[in-house]
This record gives structure tokens, sequence and C-alpha cells, in this order.
């Protein structure tokens, strides 16, 4: 006969409640408890109703509720700002500019010039690649 499911915790509030369930059933996966997220079709279709119907439900075997419980509680979050690993801090989204060592630089795509060339002749924008770089501070322009 199947063991019965035991609800060991809801995921309902937050700014994201389907990923910290996936979170959660991960991390208990991963030290071989089988656990089931249980409404999480209907919070991810109809999050209005989510609070009616309690959210996600984080179940488990009657057997493993309280190694779950255990496992869940020593659960630690890294802060990225203070970690001390220098490859856990992200890279800038901008590069710094060749000339100046700015990072107010800019990522020009297309061509602007040939964007309104072609909206005023031919009402239709012609998008030309470029591809470059540009340092709004000094003005350098590269690849």
């Amino acid at each position: 006969m199947a063991e019965k499911l035991v609800t060991i915790r809801h995921f309902c509030y937050g700014p994201d409640p389907a990923s910290e369930a996936e979170l959660a059933r991960i991390k208990l996966e991963t030290n071989g408890i089988r656990c089931f997220l249980a409404g999480k079709n209907i919070v991810s279709m109809y999050w209005l109703l989510s609070a009616a119907d309690r959210g996600i439900k984080l179940q488990v075997r009657e057997s493993d509720a309280k190694k779950a419980l255990e496992i869940l509680a020593n659960v630690t979050h890294i802060d990225l700002d203070k970690a001390e690993d220098r490859d856990m801090k992200p890279e800038p989204i901008n590069p710094a500019c060749p000339k100046c060592g700015s990072n107010n630089v800019e990522y020009e795509g297309f061509s602007m010039k040939m964007f309104y060339i072609g909206i005023l002749f031919f009402r239709f924008p012609l998008p030309f690649p470029k591809k470059k770089y540009k340092c709004m501070s000094c003005g350098e322009i590269w690849k």
C-alpha cells in the first residue's frame, strides 16, 4: 500500500512562489527525498486564485516529513554582494571604454542614420547592422 503524502510547506506569497517551491523540491530530491508539488499548475495559470487554494503545497511521504523539514530548515542563502569568492560576483554588463576607462558605454546594434533614411524614403525602417560600442563620456567608437 502506498504511503500517505503530508504537506510540509505552502508557497503562496512572495515575489515568485513557483520558483521558491521548485527550489525546495530540488533541494529535497538532491538529498534523496521524493516529493510532489500540488497546485503548481493552478498557481501558474490562475495566480489570482492561488491564495484561495493555499498556493503550492510541497508534499512528501509521511515517513520522510521530519527529515525533509530539517533539510529545508538548513537552507542558507548566499548574498552575492558580500561573497568573498571572486567567481561568484556578477560581471559588469557594459564593457569599459578603451580610451578613458568609463563604464558609460552604449551598444549600437544598427545604424540610426539608415533607420531614419529608410523611414523617410521607403516608409519602412532599414535596420543595417552596425555592432559597435560608443563611449558616452569621450565619444570613442570601437567594435
